[in-house]
């Protein structure tokens, strides 16, 4: 591994670092009780349809009651990286259980594959959060060429980036009946990435060096947020200018505990940051959520866990309720659940890496208050 760890840099993201995290440690034989098995007491359809100019080929599974429609529909949108429709982590396959959950209590869903993953086509080298809100509008066309399908009951329920996503496709289909967000960010990408990268090292080096490296991050990540239309030439000049100053002004005890003291303006820029220029992470961090959520009108249900290391939730529940205040939404709610981790599984360590050694999938809390909550707001209401 390169020495360059001003390390502590642990791209965890909203999800992406579940990807690095799942070729990193060795699987354990851990049993998940709670995915699926047939036979199931609902119907389940595999579709596959294109988007309006064909670029983008999707696969997804709708599961409905056996009851006569026409159904209210949660459409799942997965977390960052490329995800199965399943959303299939380290063995869990959360977007199964959810389906499989609300499918058995009259709601009907559909998850769909990510571009290049199971039965699904598209671009994804240059694609951005707003390309796969455009992926949820195709999805949406789908269900509504379906005759079961009650129209004005369509929802979303979105994980991690997917909880981004989903006031971002309010935003160009204002129709939406509900969101829910499951962890989805209220802030921009380089205010969680500016904790996701310091907190860690306050705990594992203490206050003395995690106050000399917040600055160095902060000025980083605000560079790539305040230039993103630059070149990565550019931003990449301005970062070892940044570095520079910083390793200048710095004892020889913060640079040897951080693993600095070779480190050079020229490696810092091009080894450590230049992966953070990559078309996805550069809308991440430039965007900011509050200029979708603000606009958000349907009824919303906002959850996260209290142990969430990856979308903290006093950061980002209180930055969605503002901005849902601010749009002038009178129909939202939000909970913060003890014990939780960023999937909603109940954690002893409540780390990244011990999402895998954990057999529960999401906590049944979860699952209870999303349909509780779908039943009273939606299901039984009036026809909006």
């Amino acid at each position: 591994m390169l020495k360059i760890q001003i390390l502590m840099k642990h791209i965890i993201l909203v999800g992406i670092g579940l990807q690095i995290v799942n070729c990193l440690l060795a699987q354990e034989n851990v049993s998940h009780p709670q995915t699926p098995v047939p036979p199931f007491n609902y119907n389940l359809d595999s579709v596959e349809y294109d988007n309006a100019d064909k670029t983008v080929h999707l696969g997804a599974t709708f599961t409905y009651p056996k009851t006569k429609g026409p159904y209210t529909v949660a459409l799942l949108i997965t977390g960052s990286g490329l995800q199965d429709r399943d959303e299939t982590i380290l063995g869990h396959k959360p977007f199964a259980v959810i389906a499989d959950y609300l499918s058995k209590n009259g709601i009907a869903v559909l998850r769909v594959d990510d571009r290049n993953m199971g039965k699904s086509k598209g671009e994804v080298k240059n694609a951005t959060s707003d390309d796969f809100s455009n992926d949820v509008l195709a999805s949406i066309q789908y269900l509504l060429s379906r005759n079961d399908v009650n129209k004005k009951k369509i929802g979303l329920i979105g994980h991690s980036e997917g909880g981004f996503i989903a006031p971002l496709v309010y935003t160009k289909w204002p129709h939406l009946a509900f969101i829910i967000s499951l962890a989805g960010t209220g802030v921009s990408g380089d205010e969680i990435l500016l904790r996701q990268q310091t907190d860690p090292v306050k705990i594992a080096l203490g206050d003395v060096n995690y106050k000399a490296y917040y600055p160095l991050v902060e000025k980083t990540l605000s560079a790539i947020h305040d230039d993103h239309e630059w070149s990565d030439s550019l931003i990449l000049d301005k970062v070892k200018l940044i570095y520079a100053d910083w390793k200048n002004n710095q004892p020889d005890s913060v640079l040897k505990a951080l693993h600095a003291t070779d480190v050079s303006a020229e490696m810092y820029a091009n080894v450590q940051i230049k992966r953070e220029l990559i078309p996805w992470l550069r809308y991440f961090i430039a965007t900011d959520p509050a200029e979708f959520w603000s606009k958000v009108e349907c009824p919303v249900l906002a959850l996260d866990g209290q142990k969430d290391i990856q979308v903290y939730p006093d950061q980002n529940i209180n930055a969605i309720r503002a901005s849902l205040q601010k749009a002038g939404n009178k129909n939202f709610t939000t909970k913060i659940f003890p014990g939780l981790n960023h999937l909603f599984q109940h954690c002893v360590k409540c780390t990244v890496s011990e999402y895998a050694a954990l057999s529960e999938t999401i906590a049944p809390e979860v699952l209870d208050t999303m349909l509780k909550w779908l039943q009273t707001t939606i299901l039984h209401s009036s026809e909006q």
